[in-house]
């Protein structure tokens, strides 16, 4: 053999013992005095001693893995192969069988749908639970997060964010797209979109400037934000099911809708006028409405007194005419008696309201007339 040491007799391997060369080494392997032979200063075959501890290094190999025997003769005494016979064939193609039967079984979360794809055409999606389909390479399946709630934002840079608007401003809008996988059709998710979060955001920014565009300014930044969050919703939805996405747009938000920083200052001085001019329009609205009503209200009180005179007057004409069609008739009965009558109260009418003095002629006496009783007296006197 190769490792045969010529210069010693002892041992199985033609050297000393593990012990003896350990000791004649200095207690290491490794060492060796320099005078020996094969050393430095010596003479003799420098390989021995190298080739010993290349067998002690073979024999305590072999023991720690269960060898026995020296040499290549250990080996041949325990075959060239590992012998599995029948029962252990079997049991490999049992276990490579149920690794293979393995691959057709297919358990979903609860978040999840499975698509099932027999040689790349697919079949049928599965819900949430346990499944089976054929085995591969017949039909594979991929599993797909249908729940998971997904957001791009965009506007991040003025390329994005700068749009004009149908009164030919430009407004500065970041608004974000919350979306996830259409969980009635994931096999369009994995079969016709390679990004989905790149073909959002282009189809919502390409949406989001053509509604721009039909949108005053004024309504982008103020009233009109939620219908702009609604008609790009919309719109992006129609869009992506066009292109059978297999995306379902969950809501449309605008983070910031503003005019650009250059001309912010002047837009803010614009806006601040805008309300002025619409606090005064409201303070006179709310005068008109306080004043109009009061106006209406005294010219419906006029009229309602005008015609309550002129029926008061047609009234009293109505009735004087009654009158004097029944005196009339009176007076074509018995003439002197209804003149008498007449005289009478009319004079009762006359002298009901004048200060009465009563004269007698016949008594004899001189007529006196009291004077200062005949003075029209001053208002709330007394007779």
């Amino acid at each position: 053999m190769p490792w045969d040491d010529k210069t010693k007799s002892s041992g199985p391997w033609g050297g000393g013992s593990d012990d003896d060369s350990d000791k004649d080494n200095g207690g290491s392997p490794w060492n060796r005095p320099t005078g020996g032979p094969g050393g430095p200063g010596g003479s003799g075959n420098g390989n021995g001693d190298l080739e010993s501890q290349m067998r002690r290094m073979q024999e305590r190999f072999r023991k720690r893995s269960g060898g026995g025997g020296g040499g290549g003769g250990g080996r041949r005494r325990g075959g060239s192969g590992a012998n599995f016979g029948p029962l252990g064939i079997i049991v490999i193609i049992a276990i490579a069988l149920l690794a293979w039967l393995s691959t057709s079984v297919v358990m979903v979360d609860p978040t999840q749908q499975a698509a099932v794809f027999r040689f790349g055409k697919w079949q049928t999606n599965f819900g949430p639970g346990l499944h089976f389909h054929l085995p591969a390479p017949f039909e594979e399946h991929d599993l797909v997060e249908v729940e998971n709630r997904k957001e791009t934002r965009i506007g991040k840079n003025l390329e994005e964010s700068l749009m004009l608007t149908q009164d030919e401003n430009i407004v500065d809008i970041q608004f974000s797209i919350f979306w996830k996988v259409d969980s009635e059709h994931p096999e369009n998710f994995i079969l016709n979109v390679k990004n989905p979060a790149e073909a959002v955001e282009q189809v919502s920014e390409s949406v989001m400037r053509e509604v721009v565009g039909k949108t005053p300014l004024q309504s982008v930044i103020t009233t009109g934000r939620d219908t702009v969050q609604q008609e790009v919703a919309k719109q992006v939805q129609a869009l992506l099911n066009d292109y059978r996405a297999g995306i379902e747009i969950l809501a449309v938000t605008i983070d910031r809708s503003d005019p650009p920083q250059q001309v912010i200052e002047a837009f803010n001085d614009v806006n601040v006028a805008e309300q002025d001019a619409e606090t005064n329009i409201n303070q006179a609205t709310q005068f008109a409405n306080e004043v109009v009503p009061q106006a209406r209200g005294t010219g419906q009180r006029i009229l309602q007194e005008a015609e309550a005179y002129r029926d008061q007057v047609l009234a009293d004409a109505q009735g004087e005419a009654s009158r004097f069609e029944q005196i009339y008739a009176e007076y074509r009965k018995a003439p002197r008696v209804t003149r008498e009558r007449m005289y009478l109260e009319t004079m009762e009418r006359v002298l009901e309201r004048a200060d009465k003095l009563i004269m007698d002629q016949d008594s004899g006496a001189v007529p006196y007339l009291p004077l200062e009783r005949t003075a029209p007296k001053p208002r709330g006197g007394q007779q």
